[in-house]
């Protein structure tokens, strides 16, 4: 954060007048209120004067969340308002990013501004995240290709990373699971010299498989991961230049324990590295960007086992500055994306350039405008054009956006069902079009007293849905397909709202999302009522309790001969955690009310599908009440 302020000053950029102080998130008092900058709009302004509404979640939340969770980002995901993690395998306890109830594919997930993920996240990716060097989370929901492409359509999750500290520190994570889990992360930052400093982040994940219902279906996976992520940031009195890279080695094992075509496994190695530098140019600043990306795979599904290679490049360049009332934003980039499996016919491999330009301008003391657009010139589906506007007013106590994007997104054959039962099932592909939406929503915020509140309506719209439809007229299998017709588009629309009360040392946050997500009929495993209720007591630096209950609605089902529909069901937690000294000693109770979907109905089914499947889709937790503690060493 320190970085990011000095960087402010160094550019020394002419700025045009703002609009009236706003929080992205319902704001916070003036007595506790933090100055927090925002990156994922490319202007690297503070969170108070964005014209596009950025969800920022803190610090403060993200620790709550790496108490219950130190070795994935799925918690803190999937209890933030409007973004669902949704089940893909669960056999491997995969799962994918929904924002809004938009399918997972259409969420692009950066890291610190940068696509390392490469541009489609796999649906492990997200449960091989340690959270414990973010300093923040920035979420746009909506059609956000304008800004970062065509993986964004659906929306950005920007994960951005802890600076280096002036001086030499760290911290120890251990944890263990009354599930056979446990976990050890390290964290270290420091100085390296007076202008260059570092931080590095190593984790040991491990669980056992386990079948909690005694059905002979591991309902949580077998796996062993490592992840190591180092970063150097270099200061100067023109700019800075962040280098950072990472890798990850898992083995991960699931499905039937004792039946070995029933079995699923998936070995993963990933390395990545990524640069951002920014330098004063002018009246302006520079800012160069470049990521590299490989991943590798041995799948296996049953008695069938094969291997794939997933490689992304990408370089951009963009230039800032302002005039007048404006501040503009212009560049170009090009990433290059290419797959090769061994299942012959499913290779590709993609170079794509593009072109972009945003200009937020401030039309008076109460009103602003942002306008971005991009073009993609993708050598599969052509040119691909998304722009997007937002305007922002505000008359004390009101705050008040509306956002209209257009995007496209690029389709592959890795949609949710392939991933859930093998490319080795994919009889053909037959993808003609680019995936397009369109969405719009609308914000109100408003404070009374200490009481924030905001409520968001939205609404988008989907052409073109690539789908894996079965057939079975020559042996089973699925095509991957352009779904057209009068009712192929997906239509959703929905109602978000956020409240959140301080008390001295106690916060209480309330969310609740109706969602109604349709083609020709609801979506399945889309809950149309969701709740969440928070309430922490904070020390800060003694000592903290938290409590959480969260509601999830009916949710209509597909593929499920017990039932069509599955049940509401409340989930409650409570978190606690002490500090002695260096020492910070914490104890998480989740799923107290020891909710899982064998309860309800069996997850295995009667018998396996024609393409191999042997239990239903994943719509409740499977691993019921779970109980995990440790320790924070701080050094």
């Amino acid at each position: 954060m320190e970085l990011l302020v000095f960087l402010w000053m160094t550019f020394q950029l002419p700025t045009p007048p703002t609009p009236p102080t706003t929080a992205t998130q319902p704001p916070t008092p003036p007595e506790i209120e933090e100055e927090v900058f925002v990156t994922a709009t490319r202007t690297g302004r503070l969170s108070t004067d964005q014209v596009v509404r950025v969800e920022v979640v803190g610090r403060e939340e993200i620790e709550e969340k790496l108490l219950m969770t130190p070795g994935d980002i799925a918690m803190l995901l999937n209890e933030t308002s409007g973004i669902r993690l949704q089940p893909t395998s669960p056999a491997l306890g995969a799962a994918a990013v929904r924002v809004q109830g938009l399918p997972g594919r259409f969420t692009a997930v950066l890291t610190d501004g940068l696509p390392i993920n490469g541009t489609q996240v796999a649906s492990l990716g997200l449960l091989q995240i340690p959270p414990m060097d973010l300093q923040q989370v920035e979420v746009i929901k909506g059609a956000a290709s304008a800004m970062y492409g065509p993986s964004a359509l659906g929306g950005v999750i920007n994960l951005v990373t802890r600076r280096p500290t002036p001086e030499h520190e760290g911290e120890l994570l251990l944890n263990a699971t009354t599930r056979a889990g446990a976990d050890a992360v390290l964290w270290a930052s420091g100085p390296v010299s007076p202008m260059v400093g570092y931080t590095w982040l190593s984790g040991a994940h491990a669980q056992s498989a386990e079948d909690v219902d005694t059905d002979g279906w591991a309902d949580l996976p077998r796996y062993r991961r490592f992840v190591a992520r180092p970063k150097l940031s270099f200061m100067s009195s023109r700019g800075t230049v962040d280098l950072t890279g990472g890798t990850t080695i898992e083995r991960r094992r699931g499905g039937l324990l004792n039946i070995p075509d029933g079995r699923q496994a998936v070995d993963t190695t990933r390395f990545d590295v990524g640069t951002t530098a920014r330098t004063t140019a002018g009246a302006g600043v520079a800012v160069f960007r470049g990521a590299f990306m490989r991943l590798a795979h041995t799948h296996q599904y049953g008695l069938v086992e094969y291997e794939d290679q997933h490689r992304f490049v990408m370089g951009e360049g963009s230039y800032l500055w302002s005039w007048r009332a404006h501040t503009f934003v212009v560049g170009g980039g090009v990433d290059s994306q290419r797959y090769r499996g061994t299942m012959s016919g499913r290779d590709y491999s993609w170079t794509t350039p593009s072109v972009f330009v945003q200009d937020d301008v401030t039309l008076s003391d109460q009103a602003a405008l942002s306008i971005s657009a991009r073009v993609d010139k993708h050598p599969e589906y052509g040119v691909l054009w998304s722009p997007r506007a937002s305007v922002r007013w505000r008359r004390e106590p009101w705050d008040v956006r509306v956002s209209a994007g257009r995007g496209a997104f690029a389709p592959t054959l890795f949609v949710d069902e392939v991933e859930d039962v093998g490319v080795h099932h994919v009889g053909a592909v037959r993808i003609t079009d680019a995936e397009t939406a369109e969405s719009m929503s609308v914000d109100v915020s408003r404070e009374f007293g200490p009481v924030s509140m905001s409520v968001t309506g939205f609404a988008a719209a989907v052409h073109n849905p690539v789908e894996a439809v079965l057939r079975t007229d020559r042996g089973a299998r699925l095509e991957v397909v352009n779904v057209s017709g009068p009712d192929s588009a997906i239509r959703i629309r929905g109602i978000e709202t956020f409240l959140r009360a301080r008390h001295g040392d106690l916060v209480a946050t309330a969310t609740h999302t109706w969602l109604s997500a349709k083609q020709a009929t609801p979506l399945p495993l889309t809950p149309r009522q969701t709740f969440g209720l928070i309430a922490a007591w904070e020390q800060h630096g003694k000592a903290r309790v938290g409590f959480e209950l969260y509601y999830t609605g009916r949710q209509r089902l597909e593929d499920n001969p017990y039932t069509d529909e599955s049940p509401p069901y409340v989930i409650m937690g409570l978190l606690a955690e002490r500090r002695f000294g260096r020492v910070r000693a914490f104890v998480n109770l989740e799923n107290l009310t020891d909710v899982r979907q064998s309860n309800y109905d069996p997850l295995r089914l009667p018998a396996p599908t024609v393409l191999g499947k042997r239990a239903v889709s994943a719509w409740a937790p499977l691993e019921g009440r779970t109980i995990n503690a440790g320790v924070r060493i701080g050094f």
